[in-house]
């Protein structure tokens, strides 16, 4: 019985060395019409804004996403164009209301950052300071940036409304009630 135990484990050895090992080959995604040009990139945009807007009372989140990520690249690949500043402002628009509170800074951020003197630049900071405070509910890091907001676009329309978002910033809805009737009486 050991002679038989011996030949048998070595020929099991060598036939599972012996056999190929098997190789997986993946395929790689291949995107049908992949978009590459800027009048591409634009056509893409204005096909998803049409869908969007084309029914005011629903709310189609997929075409909002993919209008998003229409302009994201957009963005990605023409920031050198000047309306990239106006799609980086409506991605910052478009992901606050989609409820992505990152992406929206992080837009609102970059066009600051790009063009600090751009007409939607104090708008998108005081977008920032509202989506800090109600979204995200840092109320120091939303006073701070309402302050910001209120330093460098002092001439802004907004300014007296900063101004009282920072009076408001984490109050309750009942202090904020009393502190109005207080104000009344």
């Amino acid at each position: 019985m050991k002679k038989i135990l011996y030949i048998i484990i070595p020929s099991i050895i060598l036939a599972s060395c012996s056999s190929e090992p098997e190789i997986k080959i993946e395929e790689a995604e291949v995107i049908a019409d992949p978009i590459d040009t800027f009048e591409e990139r634009v056509a893409e945009i204005d096909k998803h804004s049409s869908i969007l807007f084309s029914d005011s009372l629903n709310f189609n989140s997929k075409s909002a996403n993919d209008l998003l990520a229409a302009y994201e690249e957009y963005i990605k690949h023409h920031s050198f164009q000047a309306n990239s500043l106006d799609y980086q402002f409506k991605a910052g628009e478009l992901a606050k209301s989609l409820n992505k509170p990152h992406v929206a800074i992080k837009h609102f951020n970059d066009l600051i950052e790009r063009k600090p003197d751009h007409e939607k630049a104090g708008l998108a900071l005081f977008y920032k300071a509202m989506i800090i405070g109600d979204m995200l509910h840092e109320d120091e890091l939303a006073k701070a940036t309402y302050q910001e907001f209120i330093d460098t676009y002092p001439e802004h329309p907004f300014v007296e409304s900063a101004k009282a978002s920072i009076e408001l910033q984490g109050k309750s809805l009942d202090e904020i009630v009393a502190g109005f009737e207080e104000k009344n009486s």
